[in-house]
């Protein structure tokens, strides 16, 4: 849930952080975009700066009547105070950070355009994170009405941001953290259950979630023959399909709860709860990998070191991965870095770590099972700490 909980001095360091961005890349404002219809994943820059996402659904450009519908935009002036352009007078001012808020009347765009004029930024370079919000229709209005604006493509810039915590930030990702550990906690013993079903599952884990106040964002689940899918069902992602005896089930669940932060871990049961002993093995490595990768993950060692040392337990053991990833930095949404192969950025303290895998062998099946942990320049933090096994 969004409160007015995070204190104005994390903002304001955040707003100072994006302003010494924009003297960097040689541009007088960053325009920020978010989307609404979704939780965090939609609005996560936005939330990020302003502590507001959007509430109305994604809805088409109606020629004449609005742009821009369930958006908004941030703008902060390399120099000056933050403007937020709204879709909606109806805003939580109670919790927004940004006491400049400027309702468009259901004209995203030109509101924007408007607030940059006004700013006196004309014949200037202007930094866009548009990200995946910013559909092409509206995209081509607000070119349209800022004539005199040269859009600069800075997407990834408040995601460079977002990706060192705060110390109240760490504190936010821990209490994430234990709505996600009971959440998947209910989710292992539903589906260790023979003859419940995939949606049985995560509705034990919604239920937890919704009652803490958090939105399950994704629950990517696999069962029985399906397992060697990342997520068997597609829009939702798991399905309704009822767990039989000695079926493998894994989930990989991403969840939003204190102040937009969240959590990100898998785990994997068996329905019935007896695992044969090549199930046993391939989940034993899988853990056996996460294990290492988490002892490994300290400041200063690579992206790649991180993902190679979890590949390197899975070969030595024969066990086939899943797919070429194992990890990235998440807080408000996904971040880099990502444990992927050639990725030389270097971890760094004030990080946090999704370390994950997907494993298994043709014939018996593929799990999964991810960990996350906060990076300190001493140590590493285990925060997902829910049960390997139910």
């Amino acid at each position: 849930m969004l409160t007015n909980r995070t204190p104005i001095s994390e903002f304001h360091d955040r707003w100072s952080r994006t302003q010494a961005l924009c003297r960097e890349n040689n541009i007088e404002a960053l325009v920020v975009w978010g989307k609404g219809g979704g939780t965090v994943d939609t609005a996560n820059d936005l939330i990020y700066l302003t502590n507001y996402a959007p509430v109305f659904p994604y809805a088409p450009d109606l020629p004449g009547g609005w742009s821009g519908l369930s958006h908004a935009a941030v703008i902060i002036p390399a120099r000056g105070e933050p403007v937020l352009v709204t879709d909606s007078p109806a805003v939580r001012r109670d919790v927004i950070a940004v006491k400049d808020i400027r309702p468009a009347a259901g004209f995203v765009p030109d509101k924007v355009a408007e607030v940059l004029s006004e700013m006196g930024i004309k014949d200037a370079n202007v930094g866009l994170v548009a990200g995946p919000w910013l559909v092409a229709n509206i995209y081509l209005r607000l070119v349209e009405v800022c004539k005199d604006i040269n859009y600069v493509n800075l997407d990834l810039a408040i995601e460079g941001l977002r990706t060192t915590k705060s110390p109240f930030e760490f504190e936010l990702l821990r209490e994430a953290a234990a709505v996600g550990n009971s959440a998947m906690e209910a989710m292992m013993k539903s589906a260790s259950i023979a003859g419940t079903t995939e949606a049985d599952a995560v509705a034990a884990a919604y239920t937890i979630a919704i009652k803490s106040g958090a939105a399950l964002i994704d629950a990517a689940c696999a069962s029985g023959p399906h397992t060697a899918f990342y997520a068997y069902g597609m829009a939702p992602q798991w399905t309704t399909r009822v767990l039989e005896a000695g079926d493998l089930f894994h989930c990989d669940m991403y969840g939003a709860a204190t102040e937009g932060f969240t959590w990100d871990f898998s785990r994997s049961v068996v329905a019935g709860g007896k695992w044969t002993a090549d199930q046993e093995e391939i989940y034993d490595g899988a853990v056996t990998a996460i294990t290492a990768g988490v002892k490994h993950c300290r400041a200063g060692i690579t992206a790649e070191d991180l993902y190679k040392t979890v590949l390197d337990v899975l070969v030595e053991r024969g066990i086939d991965c899943g797919y070429p990833l194992h990890g990235h930095s998440y807080g408000i949404g996904w971040e880099a870095p990502w444990l992927v192969p050639g990725n030389e950025t270097r971890i760094e303290a004030g990080m946090a770590i999704a370390i994950e895998c997907m494993a298994g062998r043709e014939g018996v099946g593929f799990v999964k099972f991810e960990q996350n942990v906060l990076v300190h320049a001493d140590r590493t933090e285990l925060i997902s700490t829910c049960p390997v096994r139910v």
